[in-house]
């Protein structure tokens, strides 16, 4: 079954795709059927659907602006845009702003209308793919350093907008060196692993996680509580949380290793903004602090 959402406002041509699904022989649909873009928006939030047919020329929209509009909304979804332009470049921009396909209408029957939609949804399941493996890092499926910087500057920019504060964490594996050095590179890949999953246990799956690289990671999560606790005691509450989870980690786990994690963080002020750079050298210092404390004890 794929399901179908049609935003067409001339209803003689919503009919005419409607009866070309129709021919499709062993394949069965689900058509539903807008003409405007507002109620195709508001309808890919209460429904699930596989595939946009979208008209350029709308009541309350036209030409790219249709395209970008949508892909703002449901990223997820891929686009295979209906028009009556017979135009190269059209198409061309059509593509350029996140549609998989362009069709003429009045040029299309069953099969290559099936067919557009096939591999429109292909296409963008493998971009969607090869996205994911240039933001993920492989070894401990969190964010990498590319997504790390891609996710929070967006939450970053949504935060200043909306006068709300967030905490910035940098944490560092502790004797990752010593690990590689002492029992091989694939124990020390096995302790950055140990230390993202220690990471994903102590913060939520709301937050943002990254393996910068190397031995670094970094979080960002929410103020929850209006900066009420100072910088110094919500800093030792994460810590604690995090040495509760090692301790137990260490009595259990039965590495040839001890898993010890140093970290720091940062607040972000929207009344005092800074960069998402600035943050991070923040946090790093306040870790590196953190640091230089376990070795003196």
């Amino acid at each position: 079954m794929i399901k179908v959402l049609l935003i067409e406002d001339n209803p003689g041509d919503a009919r005419l795709i409607r009866e070309v699904l129709s021919d499709t022989d062993n394949l069965n649909f689900d058509l539903k059927w807008v003409d405007q873009l507002e109620t195709g928006i508001e309808l890919i939030s209460k429904d699930i659907f596989d595939v946009v047919l979208l008209d350029l020329s709308l009541p309350d929209s036209h030409g790219m602006e249709t395209i970008i509009s949508f892909r703002e909304q449901a990223p997820a979804i891929p686009i295979v845009v209906l028009t009556g332009l017979d135009d190269e470049q059209v198409a061309i921009n059509a593509v350029q702003h996140g549609a998989q396909d362009y069709l003429i209408k009045g040029q299309v029957n069953s099969s290559v209308i099936m067919r557009s939609m096939r591999y429109a949804i292909e296409r963008h399941r493998l971009q969607g793919e090869l996205y994911n493996l240039s933001i993920i890092d492989e070894l401990t499926s969190l964010y990498n350093r590319r997504g790390f910087f891609n996710q929070a500057q967006q939450y970053m920019n949504a935060n200043a907008q909306e006068g709300r504060g967030f905490y910035l964490v940098v944490a560092d594996l502790d004797g990752m060196k010593t690990i590689n050095d002492t029992y091989g590179h694939h124990m020390g890949d096995l302790a950055l692993m140990d230390t993202a999953n220690i990471l994903k246990e102590v913060f939520s799956d709301s937050d943002i996680i990254a393996r910068m690289g190397g031995d670094e990671f970094t979080v960002v999560l929410p103020d929850k509580l209006g900066y009420s606790l100072n910088l110094d005691a919500f800093e030792e509450l994460i810590i604690l949380k995090i040495q509760q989870k090692l301790h137990s980690f260490n009595l259990s786990a039965g590495r040839i290793y001890h898993l010890s994690i140093s970290l720091g963080l940062f607040h972000f002020n929207p009344a005092m903004p800074v960069t998402l750079g600035e943050l991070i050298i923040q946090a790093d210092q306040r870790m590196y602090t953190h640091k230089k404390e376990k070795v003196l004890k």
